[in-house]
């Protein structure tokens, strides 16, 4: 009765807790307006508390322990990644010090990228809240931003690492979720084209979609505005996309993805207004970017435009594979294209602000968040059928700067992974251990934030594994510091468990487990003329798309191996580039790249996302344009690249033109 246990005269104890709540999470929370009835008449705990006590008491220590170990494991065990480092006997706290002191352990970067992973085991189960902002730990009364589920980024990096770190299952508890919010999420999405555009309001319930801001509780959920666009809900049904085309789960899809990504595509068509052509948000805000201490209101920021095409052309993607077509996929199809949803500014950058002619000319020049660079990561418009855009989000990054939050530095890690930028990515997560890590490997914002972590995996897989451009690459980004290595069980679009093994930055080996069967394309220099061969040692049918993609039709439960893979040969990237307006003339100079044999030249016009060829075959380290090569353009980003004797070329090397 005093709230005191007391033990005397053993030498061990066993204590059994048990907590309950009479929380349900029920629409009706969300939806009743007055806070002390939202749990009205759902039943207290105690039994429940009390029956769980009873049971784990019957079980014994032995058991529970038994239990835990088979259910955690289950999903832990399913991804192994080795880097050739050796399990330490320091404490984490003292590993974590000599690296920030320059003591380079991969061991440390193995257990980081698994910590991630056993913390989103660890807070996000079927049948339970989400992880918030601090997962489920939390040493205060009142944590700090209330442990809430923050929309404008935060809660989506919590699940950034969910689907290719083979823990989809833990999708399910934010799922549920966003479906018990829903209905508050719909009256959301009334108030605000109500009030924001009143000629597409729609008087029946739904048919203005669904919304939701940035700040979210068990509770309640805030509509959009403020500090944040409406493309926060982009932002959010990007997931369950990707909950999909991670799973190929029909079924799933028509249940609950769909659902949830059409009513947000329904309400951001409505949040966009012809402008010259264009179909652009208004009003539109760029997360937490201020002018003179206020949030900046817009149109067409590059935030909300980015998630609104992602969100528009996700859902028209979906209605194809399930069939569906209604008035607003019609709707979306017409409006998708009119978005323009990356513009190049005049450093170079992809604009955050369409008003924005230099970078930096609006807003905090390195500010925490990478909002316009949304559509890079976790959005997919950004990519290598894209070129002059990636490497535009290159200039972007570097204007705003590796070191900041904890989870910013994730996001950016992320981003210089999808560029494919090993290196660069490499030193992101260097970055973030030595200034974004607590002694226990928590994520600091400061303070503690949970997100740092999730999004630290994430990069780390994304390093290892992309899928997102409809085929599977193995190592896109691996920095030289990681030589030799292998992991396993990692999962690419389409559902399929990967495994590889390199040496010398080279793959030696790599194998797809096909989960559902179907397409299975594959990405990497030269794989076509690699060997490929099935679990029972029977040559694969490939299909030659190039000299490094093929395509095979894999059958459901089949393992296949790829060995024999060429080596792959990295051409030196020409140095020193620069542009010269000499006189009138546009001279382009440059370092000689040793043992190659010519140079390539490619522009970009204005926000194009493509190089046309300008030149090839060109043996000298400069060269003069011709007046009908640069006639009528303004703005330009060139390229350059060398060209091996055998007709491989380099990654290139770029420079931002304004000749206006």
């Amino acid at each position: 009765g005093n709230g005191k246990i007391s033990i005397l005269k053993a030498d061990s104890a066993i204590i059994i807790v048990s907590l309950g709540t009479n929380y349900q999470m029920l629409p009706s929370v969300f939806t009743e307006p007055i806070p002390s009835k939202k749990l009205n008449g759902f039943p207290h705990p105690h039994k429940k508390v009390s029956d769980n006590i009873y049971k784990a008491t019957q079980l014994g220590y032995n058991q529970l322990l038994h239990n835990h170990l088979l259910d955690y494991q289950k999903y832990f065990s399913r991804v192994k990644f080795d880097l050739g480092g050796n399990e330490s006997l320091l404490p984490t706290d003292l590993l974590l010090a000599n690296y920030k002191q320059g003591i380079i352990d991969h061991y440390l970067e193995e257990l980081y990228f698994q910590y991630g992973r056993y913390l989103l085991i660890s807070s996000s189960r079927k049948g339970t809240l989400p992880a918030n902002l601090q997962g489920i730990w939390s040493q205060y009364n009142v944590s700090p931003w209330t442990s809430g589920y923050w929309h404008n980024v935060n809660v989506q990096m919590n699940y950034w690492p969910v689907f290719n770190t083979n823990l989809a299952e833990m999708f399910y508890s934010y799922s549920d979720y966003n479906q018990a919010f829903r209905n508050l999420g719909f009256q959301n999405a009334s108030n605000y084209i109500k009030k924001k555009n009143l000629v597409l309001y729609d008087s029946v319930f739904g048919n203005n979609g669904w919304a939701i801001g940035t700040g979210a509780s068990p509770y309640s959920i805030h509509g959009p505005g403020g500090h944040s666009g409406p493309g926060t809900g982009g932002f959010t049904t990007k997931l369950f996309w990707d909950q999909y085309d991670f799973t190929r789960d029909k079924s799933y899809l028509l249940k609950m993805d769909y659902p949830a990504m059409l009513g947000m595509a329904k309400f951001l068509s409505k949040v966009v207004k012809d402008t010259l052509g264009h179909s652009l948000a208004y009003p539109s805000s760029s997360p937490e970017q201020k002018v003179n201490n206020q949030n900046y209101e817009t149109v067409g920021c590059a935030f909300d435009q980015e998630m609104i095409y992602e969100s528009e052309n996700d859902v028209i993607k979906a209605s194809e594979i399930l069939h569906e077509q209604n008035a607003t996929i019609s709707l979306l199809k017409s409006q998708v294209n009119k978005l323009d949803p990356i513009q190049i500014g005049l450093s170079g950058q992809i604009k955050e602000y369409r008003e924005e002619n230099k970078y930096g000319d609006i807003g905090e020049y390195q500010h925490r968040h990478i909002s316009q660079l949304v559509g890079l990561y976790p959005g997919t418009i950004i990519n290598s059928t894209t070129p002059a855009w990636l490497d535009a989000a290159r200039v972007t990054l570097n204007e705003r700067g590796d070191e900041s939050k904890g989870w910013s530095m994730a996001h950016r890690l992320n981003a210089w992974a999808r560029i494919k930028d090993g290196n660069r990515a490499y030193k992101l997560y260097q970055t973030l251990l030595q200034k974004g890590t607590f002694d226990n490997l928590w994520d600091s914002h400061p303070p503690f934030q949970i997100d740092g972590n999730f999004g630290g995996t994430a990069g780390v897989a994304e390093m290892l594994l992309q899928s997102h451009e409809s085929f599977i690459e193995p190592l896109p980004a691996l920095p030289d510091s990681w030589q030799s290595g292998s992991y396993r069980g990692l999962v690419a679009r389409g559902n399929f468990t990967i495994a590889v093994s390199w040496k010398k930055n080279q793959i030696i080996s790599f194998e797809v487990y096909s989960n559902v069967g179907g397409e299975c394309k594959l990405k990497y220099p030269g794989i076509s003329k690699a060997i490929f061969i099935d679990q029972s040692g029977k040559p694969v049918t490939v299909n030659k798309i190039n000299e490094d993609i093929v395509a095979f039709n894999s059958k459901k439960g089949f393992k296949y191996i790829v060995t024999e893979i060429p080596e792959n040969l990295k051409i030196a990237i020409p140095t020193n580039f620069k542009v010269l307006n000499e006189n009138g003339l546009i001279k382009l100079i440059w370092n000689s790249v040793a043992n190659i044999e010519s140079y390539n030249l490619y522009i970009a016009k204005g926000s194009s996302p493509t190089y046309n060829q300008l030149g090839y075959g060109i043996k000298d380290n400069v060269l003069i344009l011709n007046k009908d090569q640069i006639y009528n353009i303004e703005r330009c980003t060139i390229k350059l690249t060398a060209v091996s004797s055998n007709g491989i070329e380099s990654d290139g090397t770029f420079v931002y033109l304004n000749l206006k």
